[in-house]
């Protein structure tokens, strides 16, 4: 039997295509992670944490300590 092809990465274009149209109507999206399945983003009202070291900076990563 043939092996089904590996998922492949997205492209530098793929990837700009999509942060431009994300940031259409979310200024504030940035890219969180890329992968075979595609471009995941993040956006300015998100953290990458909750709790009580939350910081105002939302773009900072909090201490999962």
């Amino acid at each position: 039997m043939a092996k089904s092809p590996a998922p492949a990465m997205p492209t530098s274009r793929q990837i700009n295509e999509a942060l431009e149209t994300v940031r259409k109507f979310h200024p504030d999206a940035r890219i969180a992670s890329v992968g075979p399945e595609g471009v995941k983003f993040t956006y300015g009202d998100q953290r990458v944490a909750q709790g009580k070291d939350a910081l105002d900076d939302r773009r900072q990563p909090l201490s999962w300590t």
